[in-house]
């Protein structure tokens, strides 16, 4: 093995994990190169899936296939996490005491689940009133929305004009594709440097004291990572899932280190087209709408998170509520961008869903920095399995 062949993404993570454990107060002098790198990360995301997406769908490609097995095979996975999380959830948090973490219990236990879903605010987080408001705020699903319309308004001019416009759209999208061939040159190093500076400063105390918790978030993530995703990859494509999962493990890697399913999905379109041979069409159109649409690891999270804070605050709920909890609040965030605690405005709609206080953001504030990052890889996990799904089977990978 050479030495060149070390220098990778996983070795990245690897080494940012070992000097954490080794040498924490290091993190400091080394944290801004992680920084740089997610910015720089960033920097390409959004015209990068606005025209990509313009790309595809201004040609031939057929949106009325695409569109509905994307959103089919993510309300799949999105139920099935949000299934076996709230089964997990109320199994483990039956032994846990109530007022743990200085966390006073609620004055009525027993009536949760007050009025808090909006449709108006649903409506809003999903279509676009101004373009530049929403470039600024990086919100990834109004500029696939934007997208969609202006390649199906494209659709409609005359051939000359749409293939000038289809030209240009494959000109810059190349250009966006060799920068970031580029930065990812430097990734092994980004990604140490995020690690490092991250878990040298974990709260790993406050994580221990919800031992039951971890553990179940942590039995629910390796059903759904190893169990359930593989073997709908294997039934659905025909792909051997341990060869697919080699193939993008750099863009795992990269989730796992960044805590940002939108940071990522610059590096899970490359290696999905390039390792793993899905169209430049379907990933173009599945992962931006998996950045903001799909949320596996987050369903499964949150729906433990929420009824281990009702099993604090003394309340009770049933797996009904629990479900239905998770379900609207997965509606309602559409459209919220992928990022490192993007998490925090969603959570608390659902406390106020539960009707528990506010106060209760103690927990998921504890908690969420450590499992922010592999919850985000699963994420990206469940967008990388949909999108081979819904390209064409490939019987020679």
């Amino acid at each position: 093995m050479s030495w060149r062949s070390l220098y990778s993404t996983p070795t990245g993570l690897a080494l940012g994990v070992l000097l954490a454990l080794l040498w924490p107060a290091g993190a400091i002098w080394v944290g801004w190169l992680g920084e740089i790198f997610l910015s720089l990360l960033k920097v390409l995301i959004l015209p990068l899936i606005l025209i990509s997406i313009y790309a595809a769908l201004a040609r031939s490609v057929d949106l009325a296939r695409i569109g509905g097995r994307t959103l089919g095979f993510y309300l799949l996975t999105s139920a099935f996490a949000a299934m076996s999380g709230s089964l997990l959830g109320l199994l483990f948090s039956r032994g846990v005491t109530p007022g743990l973490l200085n966390l006073e219990p609620i004055a009525n236990g027993g009536e949760v689940f007050g009025a808090g879903f909006s449709l108006e605010q649903l409506i809003t987080n999903l279509v676009p009133s101004n373009l530049f408001a929403s470039l600024a705020a990086g919100n990834i699903l109004h500029i696939v929305v934007l997208a969609i319309l202006a390649a199906l308004a494209a659709r409609g001019l005359q051939p000359e004009p749409r293939a000038l416009l289809a030209d240009g759209a494959d000109a810059l999208n190349a250009l966006l594709m060799r920068m970031l061939s580029a930065l990812l040159a430097l990734a092994p190093i980004g990604i140490a440097a995020l690690v490092y500076a991250s878990l040298a400063g974990m709260d790993w105390a406050g994580v221990l004291a919800l031992r039951p918790f971890v553990w179940a978030v942590a039995l629910a993530a390796v059903l759904h990572a190893l169990l359930f995703l593989p073997t709908l990859l294997w039934l659905g494509s025909g792909r051997h899932p341990w060869r697919f999962f080699i193939q993008v493990r750099a863009a795992l890697a990269t989730a796992l280190a960044t805590a940002s399913s939108a940071a990522t999905y610059p590096v899970s379109k490359q290696t999905l087209e390039q390792n793993a041979g899905v169209s430049p069409g379907t990933t173009s159109f599945t992962l931006p709408l998996g950045a903001t649409l799909n949320m596996d690891g987050s369903a499964l999270y949150q729906s433990i998170l929420l009824i281990f804070m009702a099993q604090l605050a003394g309340a009770e709920v049933s797996l009904w509520q629990a479900l239905m909890i998770v379900l609207l609040t997965m509606a309602s965030s559409a459209g919220t961008a992928g990022i490192p605690g993007g998490g925090i405005a969603m959570m608390a709609f659902m406390l106020e869903l539960l009707g528990l206080p506010q106060t209760y953001l103690a927990l998921y504030l504890v908690v969420d920095r450590f499992f922010d990052y592999p919850i985000t890889a699963l994420n990206v996990w469940g967008d990388l399995v949909v999108a081979a799904l819904v390209d064409q089977p490939k019987e020679s990978i």
